[in-house]
């Protein structure tokens, strides 16, 4: 939640299906799940419209939840929102963390560790999935990187705030990428 001197305003409208109140703490936010009936709306303005139904979230026991908080180099994060996946091999959550600033990232799990994730707009086109290898070395704007896994995956299920509605059918190729950085 934006904490006081916070560039940040929320918003609550009624959902247009079942007239909860459906939150949004961040003002470029456009889409949320409602809590109670699970709609699908976006934010026009000051009006909220359904766009459809979403899926129950699977209960994976993850220890985040929507509300929690944390700071990333002095900058307060809430977790507003959550993706979740499955693979053939299980499902994961990508958590949307709204900063104090106004930046938005995502907090997931990986393998007993949290990745922390940044939108970054590629300057060249992305690698054809077909020519990712895990093992391999994979060179994306003119950086090095190391491809640990590649995975077939589909987003299965949303909840609370995310900034752009999320894609609920078809599968698509996922690649974890880490350089010498450290980076993921």
């Amino acid at each position: 939640m934006a904490t006081e001197g916070s560039p940040q305003r929320g918003y609550r409208a009624a959902c247009p299906n079942c007239g909860a109140p459906v939150d949004f703490r961040s003002p470029s936010s456009a889409f949320a799940v409602c809590s109670y009936c699970q709609s699908q709306v976006v934010r026009d303005g000051d009006t909220l419209r359904r766009i459809g139904q979403g899926a129950e979230l699977f209960d994976d026991h993850s220890p985040l939840q929507l509300g929690a908080a944390g700071t990333l180099a002095g900058t307060a994060f809430t977790l507003v929102g959550r993706r979740q996946y499955r693979t053939s091999d299980g499902t994961w959550n990508e958590w949307h963390a709204l900063f104090d600033n106004g930046r938005s990232g995502w907090l997931s799990e990986d393998n007993g560790a949290y990745v922390l994730s940044f939108d970054t707009p590629l300057t060249e086109p992305a690698p054809p999935a077909a020519s990712l290898q895990a093992g391999r070395r994979q060179r994306v704007q003119g950086t090095a990187w190391d491809i640990a896994s590649v995975i077939s995956a589909r987003l299965i299920a949303a909840q609370g705030e995310l900034p752009f509605p999320p894609r609920l059918q078809g599968e698509f190729v996922g690649a974890d990428l880490r350089n010498a950085q450290g980076e993921v």
